[in-house]
């Protein structure tokens, strides 16, 4: 029945039949749900459930942490509105008079909160809470608010019009007028992915829908330059991201749904398919694992919430363990495109993947001028090496944010699996201005660590360092596994103290840091674990606060390799030719050579300012 019914949707989507005005381009024809669809929806929507208020009529949540755009502090009881009328959405689709009252409750007590002032920069968000409105606060305003509300009010009037009154009907159309100016004065680029989505979606339904030329025609062009940037770019500036890779999935279905224009239609269907290859290319099946490089990823392992949508997205096909919703989500009738099946199902192994992330030139800052010249930022390429027993994956350049997975391995069961990654810690929390640049064969990779000396510290941006200083107790390059850690070890080598090896049932590792200066201190391992997860360290520093002037540092640099062997066969230690200069760490293997600054620099040219090769 599901199948049959998304099936049915697609078809007369593709077709325009009975969906489309004289004049417009978008569906007008509501997506109705049948009776096991609102099952499933309502076992969806039970803990949406429990937390709504129907004094206030919102659902209610406890703030996690103090936010960079709320004055709030953690532990506070709050209204949430995205939540909300997210929940409003879901519960008009329903048949049930008690639910379509509630959703009607939720909808007239959320658009009053949008700012209608229009001598005010905020004119047309939300707050996230009634409780923190957003005049008159410290916190700056998060203008994603226009957006993530908009899509929620959209999904309403094209798949619940008939629910509410002509006079609620206005509201809503005067509201979504308001948030689409609001997202045409802000403009998002393409390089801030899914709000450039959301943003282009609003605007060109609520052009269509309420026959505003001026919106109308921003959002088709929009749509356009977001096709144009992501093709010639070869990708979204969140690569690979098991986050954002589906959050922008999720917006371009909402296009895929109600776009009837053709070729506009065309466009979201490559972007849509875009989403899907990268996520089926980067997937390694013997470990069921969704392997890297990434950027934007918030886990090392696959969540429950991935699982559930490889499994309706296959229609059951990929049948991952674990404990998760074995069920569609209905509102997100996602589907893996046939042609992309088999590389979760049969995938043709050892292969490897190689991506060029982001060309350089349409990187936010794509080039800088410095006393000896101009720099252009260069291509941001990533390799993944698949075989049965293991996945190791790279990245050329990233920094070490703890959101980033520039070098990371995954092996083992989808009932076990495992990896291990590379991180950099200051103070026990991963180093945002320590940057990695990488070379990889196969099983090989060779890496440069260095540092920029205005670069973020937790945050790429919002806490970047001052005056060129760092102030540490601690600094140390870790060596990180987790997952399944039943079988794995590290051990020491007692002839090279720079040498470790880890083992993981018969899969064997060998890590060599065959050079290290940070401001004439060299390192030494130490191993450690807690919990799920074992790492080895190599500490740099750690003992009394330090502070680092790092503009007046000669070096700050560590040399990296990283080796992988399964079965029978071991790692051999790797031959690196080292070269030290006066400006650069050259590190060299076999076929396998990385060049990268050794002093603390500027952000960019640390970035940029580098070479590798591979034969």
């Amino acid at each position: 029945m599901r199948r049959h019914t998304i099936l049915m949707i697609a078809w007369l989507l593709l077709s325009g039949v009975g969906c489309r005005q004289a004049g417009s381009d978008i569906r007008r024809q509501p997506i109705k749900l049948t009776g096991e669809e609102i099952v499933l929806l309502k076992k969806e929507l039970r803990e949406s459930d429990e937390h709504y208020d129907a004094g206030r009529k919102m659902i209610w949540m406890v703030t996690k942490e103090k936010h960079y755009h709320s004055d709030l502090d953690s532990g506070v009881r709050v209204h949430d509105t995205r939540g909300s009328i997210q929940y409003a959405a879901a519960v008009l689709r329903m048949n049930d008079t008690a639910s379509i009252a509630r959703g009607i409750d939720i909808l007239k007590t959320i658009l009053p909160l949008q700012e209608k002032d229009t001598s005010r920069a905020f004119c047309g968000v939300w707050p996230y809470y009634p409780e923190d409105p957003l005049a008159g606060r410290k916190a700056p305003v998060d203008y994603n608010w226009a957006d993530f509300i908009s899509v929620s009010l959209i999904d309403i009037m094209l798949n619940a019009p008939e629910r509410i009154d002509n006079d609620l009907k206005q509201q809503v159309r005067e509201a979504l007028i308001l948030a689409a100016h609001a997202i045409m004065k802000r403009d998002v680029k393409a390089d801030y992915t899914n709000i450039c989505i959301m943003g282009t979606y609003v605007c060109y339904v609520v052009g269509n829908l309420y026959e505003q030329p001026d919106i109308k025609t921003y959002g088709q062009k929009k749509l356009a330059y977001f096709y144009n940037f992501t093709k010639e770019s070869k990708g979204f500036t969140e690569y690979n991201s098991p986050t954002y890779t589906v959050v922008a999935m999720n917006e371009l279905l909402r296009m895929k749904l109600a776009i009837t224009n053709p070729a506009d239609k065309k466009m979201v269907d490559e972007l849509y398919n875009l989403c899907w290859s990268m996520i089926a290319r980067h997937f390694h099946q013997p470990s069921g694992q969704w392997c890297g490089p990434n950027l934007r990823a918030y886990n090392d392992l696959l969540t429950p919430e991935l699982k559930q949508l490889f499994f309706y997205a296959s229609n059951g096909q990929v049948n991952l363990p674990g404990e998760y919703l074995h069920q569609p989500r209905v509102l997100e009738p996602h589907q893996i495109p046939p042609a992309l099946l088999h590389y979760f199902l049969e995938p043709d192994l050892p292969r490897t993947e190689t991506d060029t992330f982001t060309v350089g030139k349409y990187q936010v800052k794509n080039h800088a001028t410095f006393p000896d010249g101009e720099m252009k930022a260069q291509d941001i390429t990533g390799k993944l090496y698949m075989q049965q027993r293991y996945a190791l994956a790279s990245v050329n350049q990233a920094y070490l944010w703890n959101q980033c997975r520039p070098l990371i391995a995954h092996w083992g069961s989808p009932e076990h699996p495992s990896y291990l990654r590379v991180r950099f810690l200051h103070d026990q929390y991963d180093f945002a201005a320590v940057h990695i640049k990488s070379v990889q064969d196969s099983s090989t990779v060779l890496s440069v660590l260095n540092l920029a000396y205005n670069g973020g510290d937790r945050h790429p941006n919002l806490d970047r360092l001052k005056d060129t200083t760092l102030a540490a107790a601690d600094l140390r390059l870790r060596i990180e596994t987790g997952g399944d850690i039943s079988a794995s070890s590290f051990s020491l080598s007692t002839v090279n103290k720079r040498e470790l090896q880890f083992s993981s049932g018969d899969l064997r590792m060998l890590v060599q840091v065959p050079y290290c200066n940070w401001n004439e201190e060299d390192g030494h391992w130490e191993l450690g674990a807690a919990g799920d997860k074992k790492w080895a360290d190599y500490v740099i520093h750690s003992g009394s606060r330090k502070v680092f002037d790092l503009r007046a540092m000669k070096e700050a640099v560590i040399g990296l390799s990283l080796s992988v062997a399964a079965g029978q066969q071991l790692p051999k230690p790797q031959d690196i030719k080292v070269i030290a200069d006066n400006k650069y760490l050259q590190l060299s293997a076999g076929s396998l050579l990385v060049k990268a600054l050794k002093k603390p620099d500027d952000e960019f040219r640390i970035k940029n300012d580098f070479e590798i090769h591979s034969k």
